[in-house]
């Protein structure tokens, strides 16, 4: 199941992600960033956004809203906190329930013509810095009341870098030691790859190219350079390095090289899976730099042996929190998997015009204790340096941070000019005040979810890039292609989904799988499993939820077995209830009933009922 916002469903608006610019504020400090949705949940103790600590605070959401054409629009609200609104510069009172009650507002009707028209939403908590709100409209000719969507939104503000989170993500408090607390950003506790037996899964002249110039290898990686390749003595010391991770051996016998003759199979589940959406082709004569796809073609010139079915099979048991996510691919699939890669990738790695000599693996031992390598790679000797702590880092503008004439012997980060600029003191409470909520949005840019999901108004990466690896299946010759292979959409999964199901679907241990007939499949992404699951909730102003244990009566079964039935919706005639096999499903499958109590929350499930059955077009909301 899922929902369609109106204006989604008849094209006239927008396919770019629709934003709001929103502003907290609590005592003396303040927080502007963008939000998706004008929706909030805030509990004791919690921080309003990441940046602020607990406590009292206001939030207003400013933008344009989206009109099509002329509709007259009912707004309503649900809120724990005071709320107001304003259409085009025009204040809209809500009137509350009965008895005090000022949790549900109803506006009356207004009129709103064509066109971009200014919203903004000002909310107060409540006195312990508590609080929610979600905001609803209707049109009463064309839709009931539904949480307006995100794509009928306009930022009037361009969003700035968001520096807090390239502060975490590249590892700066690996070197730069601090304690933040718990409420800091959980990235921040993110290490690089335990290096222990790297020498027996890489090839030592691979090593040394990476230490050398990770972002040719990869350009989106987050791994700093920690020489100067350019220079005689960088080249030195990458090879010196590499030679010494190479001796870094595991006692673990080696297993085979992948089996060739399994490539074509391999080629088939690469296409099949939509590999594609995150990685260029492995024979790519360079990387996807415009949708920043990390290239394959230097597979083949990596793994050794056979340690890419293991990585396959197990991509976080040396990197835990690595990108890439686990399939729980079988034997055959691993192995034919890596055996397509490393015979297309082979020969095709990234050209490299440095020349390096042979390394000495002593002076390489030496150099990855002075380089500090151990701050974050488990597997290597204690460093014999260390950078300066936070609280003591004088100058931001030089080491790491500074152009190469004053970084002196810090790294080179991967990091553009303004990026570098972006991280000053002043990042320092977004990185140390962090929420569930915004973490979920910066993991959704950051595991590449929109590469597979539609989200607010996003079209996928894997719609476009896909056509790329069809000629795989050239060699198919009868293939059944009604059962429709689109991923559902990631905009309305908290608002759909009780928080324990998201969490399995994340750990990849939901069984049975809810869509048994994609060839796709959700991968598992253990590290960010749990805040994850919380934070799409609270992306629609939601608190975790759980199934209700309460026994529904028994007439309400029967009656609701016989609406399902062949004598009510014939809903039966697709959708298979446990055991019970849909009785026609023919191109489209639904997803089987006796898994609803589990996965929905009632507020969305009851939503969707009243949007399927008043809907001008039902059948499109499907």
């Amino acid at each position: 199941m899922r929902l369609i916002p109106l204006l989604a469903l008849v094209g006239l608006i927008s396919s770019a992600k629709g934003t709001l610019t929103a502003t907290f504020t609590s005592g003396s400090q303040s927080v502007t960033r963008e939000a998706a949705l004008p929706a909030l949940q805030v509990t004791k103790g919690e921080s309003p956004t990441s940046g602020l600590p607990s406590g009292p605070f206001t939030a207003t959401y400013k933008g344009t809203l989206s009109i099509p054409k002329r509709y007259r629009l009912t707004f309503s609200l649900e809120s724990a906190g005071a709320i107001k609104l304003k259409i085009a510069d025009e204040d809209v009172p809500f009137v509350y329930g009965k008895d005090g009650d000022n949790s549900i507002g109803v506006a009356e009707r207004i009129r709103l013509n064509p066109g971009e028209i200014p919203i903004e939403i000002t909310f107060t908590s409540l006195e312990d810095g508590s609080g929610s709100f979600r905001l609803f409209w209707e049109e009463r000719r064309e839709f009931p009341a539904e949480p307006i969507p995100a794509s009928a939104f306009k930022s009037i503000d361009e969003a700035p870098v968001d520096a807090a989170h390239l502060f975490a993500s590249h590892n700066c408090i690996q070197c730069h030691n601090a304690d933040l607390g718990a409420t800091a950003m959980p990235e921040l506790k993110y290490a690089g790859p335990n290096l222990t037996g790297i020498g027996s899964r890489a090839n030592e002249a691979w090593i040394t190219r990476w230490i050398a110039q990770p972002d040719l290898l990869k350009p989106t990686t987050t791994m700093p350079a920690m020489v100067d390749h350019t220079k005689p003595e960088g080249a030195q010391a990458a090879a010196d390095i590499g030679a010494y991770l190479a001796t870094l051996t595991s006692e673990k016998q080696a297993s085979k090289a992948p089996d060739i003759s399994l490539a074509q199979k391999g080629g088939e589940h690469f296409h099949n899976l939509g590999c594609i959406a995150c990685h260029s082709k492995p024979d790519a004569d360079e990387p996807d730099y415009e949708n920043e796809r990390v290239p394959l073609n230097n597979v083949a010139a990596k793994f050794k042996d056979g340690t890419l079915v293991a990585f396959l099979k197990n991509p976080q048991e040396h990197h835990e929190a690595i990108k890439m996510p686990n399939f729980r691919f079988s034997d055959e699939e691993a192995s034919s998997l890596a055996a397509y890669l490393t015979k297309t990738a082979t020969g095709e790695h990234t050209p490299d015009p440095s020349e390096f000599p042979p390394g000495d693996s002593v002076r390489g031992k030496l150099l990855t204790e002075s380089l500090n390598c151990s701050a974050c790679h488990e597997g290597l000797a204690p460093s014999s340096t260390k950078a300066p702590s936070l609280a003591d880092l004088k100058d931001w503008k030089a080491g790491c941070l500074g152009p190469d004439e004053k970084r002196g012997k810090s790294p080179r980060l991967i990091l553009t000019d303004e990026e570098k600029k972006a991280i000053t003191p002043a990042i320092l409470p977004s990185v140390q005040y962090d929420t569930v909520e915004s973490y979920t949005t910066r993991q959704i840019e950051s595991l590449n979810c929109t590469s597979c999901h539609n989200y607010n108004g996003q079209s996928t990466l894997l719609s476009v890039t896909h056509p790329e690896t069809k000629s795989l299946l050239d060699h198919i010759t009868e293939t059944d292609e009604r059962l429709i292979q689109s991923r559902p959409p990631l905009t309305h999964m908290g608002a759909m989904l009780n928080t324990g199901y998201i969490e399995k679907m994340l750990l990849g241990t939901a069984e049975p799988r809810p869509r048994p007939w994609l060839d796709m499949r959700m991968p598992a992404f253990p590290l960010h499993a749990k805040h994850m699951a919380n934070g799409l909730g609270q992306h629609h102003g939601l608190p975790a939820s759980t199934p209700s244990k309460d026994k529904p009566a028994e007439d309400q079964v029967e009656l609701g077995e016989n609406l399902v039935g062949m004598t009510g919706y014939a809903c039966v005639t697709c959708h298979a209830i446990n055991d019970k096999p849909a009785l026609a499903a023919f191109e489209v499958q639904g997803i089987n009933f006796g898994l609803t109590h589990n996965r929905l929350r009632p507020g969305y499930y009851h939503q969707w009922i009243c949007l399927l059955y008043t809907s001008p077009s039902p059948r499109d909301r499907g």
